[in-house]
């Protein structure tokens, strides 16, 4: 194998995780009787914390974006993080990296308790040697510094479908491969510079092989 360590991002990368974040989402504006945007729009919500999603794609004031977050999490915690699925062949790669003795790994904007269910309910945790998630109070997208939580070895490469994911690795100092899968479009990734570029799980297997 290529690398050591294989980071992955999780909601868009490793898991669609679109019906529970964006349906939450809906709940927590319709709630508040705030406008609810398009799809292409919410999209924007799943990677970056909640805080900086619900003000600058909703344009919700502090006050009004911690309501939205509570009513958000009301909705997701107990029912929207188990409607996700992971992406077609993952389970294959995860298990073949670590049959590969490489380190796998996941760095998640997710608050850590939600990252932890998901993890479970999926069934992939035995192949992760760390899984780093986010501090559910932290109000800042700080994806470097997780991503540095979640590196085991120096011969690492993260990887992830949004532009957090792909600066976080230049920030770590470490290789980078954007899923083009996921929820960025392809022309914004390939501006962000990433040292690889995968279409699909597969191209992902391709690459780190």
């Amino acid at each position: 194998m290529k690398f050591d360590n294989v980071i992955f991002d999780f909601d868009g990368t490793l898991a669609d995780t679109s019906p529970g974040v964006l349906g939450s989402v809906r709940y927590a504006l319709e709630t508040l009787g705030a406008p609810v945007p398009d799809e292409k729009i919410l999209r924007g919500f799943i990677g970056p914390s909640l805080y900086s999603s619900f003000t600058g794609i909703t344009g919700l004031s502090g006050e009004k974006a911690d309501e939205a977050i509570a009513l958000y999490r009301l909705v997701y915690n107990p029912r929207g993080v188990y409607e996700c699925k992971l992406y077609d062949g993952m389970k294959d790669l995860l298990a073949s990296l670590k049959k590969a003795g490489v380190s796998v790994s996941v760095a998640s904007s997710k608050p850590q308790n939600a990252l932890d269910k998901v993890v479970d309910f999926l069934g992939i945790r035995e192949y992760f040697d760390r899984v780093a998630g986010a501090d559910p109070n932290d109000k800042h997208d700080d994806k470097a510094s997780i991503v540095a939580a979640a590196r085991t070895r120096d011969n690492a490469v993260m990887i992830g479908d949004s532009r957090f994911d792909i600066e976080a690795a230049k920030t770590v100092g470490i290789k980078s491969i954007a899923a083009g899968y996921g929820f960025t479009a392809k022309d914004v990734l390939l501006s962000l510079n990433p040292d690889y570029y995968a279409d699909s799980v597969s191209d992902i297997a391709k690459i780190l092989e």
